[in-house]
């Protein structure tokens, strides 16, 4: 629905006002006919890509996976490469008043990574530094193994859940902005 373009667009409304952030967005990647080959996790500080998932097709035998989401083989140890790097409390300068986390998405793949969510709960609920998270999550039907992580963010009094849909996308950016202000 756009839960990705969103945090895009926060992001160049950061990068305008020189906020100091970090984190990634997972970008869709397309092949030549335009279909849907996999996710890419982009940082958002210096746009550099790492592979999260790849379709079978495009993919040889020995780059097969044990993890896997539908058609996709998720590169773990890529996205861990990347993702990981996000939460290092080293990466945002502690002189601005505005300490901001994006983090698009926590799902189904990126929840492979023990790592990762070990870092999410720890950026969510307990000691951290951040004083504003941006994430996307899916909805919670759609990974009921996951539902206790999603139920905390749902009870949890320093969380807002935003739905994106149709009605509201082109509006959020602007919206969630002035939460940040």
């Amino acid at each position: 629905i756009g839960k990705t373009t969103i945090c895009e667009k926060l992001v160049a409304m950061m990068k305008q006002q020189n906020y100091k952030f970090d984190g990634f967005y997972t970008k869709e990647v397309r092949g030549p006919n335009g279909n849907r080959i996999g996710f890419d996790v982009v940082l958002v500080k210096n746009d550099k890509k790492s592979t999260l998932a790849r379709v079978e097709k495009v993919i040889n035998q020995s780059q097969h996976s044990k993890y896997k989401v539908g058609n996709y083989h998720v590169f773990l140890h890529d996205f861990e490469a990347a993702a990981l790097s996000v939460f290092d409390s080293n990466t945002v300068s502690k002189t601005v008043s505005h300490d901001i986390l994006i983090i698009d998405e926590i799902g189904k793949m990126e929840l492979f990574s023990q790592k990762f969510r070990n870092e999410v709960v720890k950026s969510f609920f307990e000691t951290s530094n951040r004083l504003f998270i941006i994430a996307t999550i899916p909805q919670m039907h759609k990974i009921p193994q996951h539902s206790s992580l999603f139920q905390k963010f749902r009870t949890n009094e320093k969380c807002k859940i935003i739905t994106v849909n149709h009605q509201n996308r082109n509006n959020l950016p602007e919206e969630i902005f002035s939460l940040i202000l």
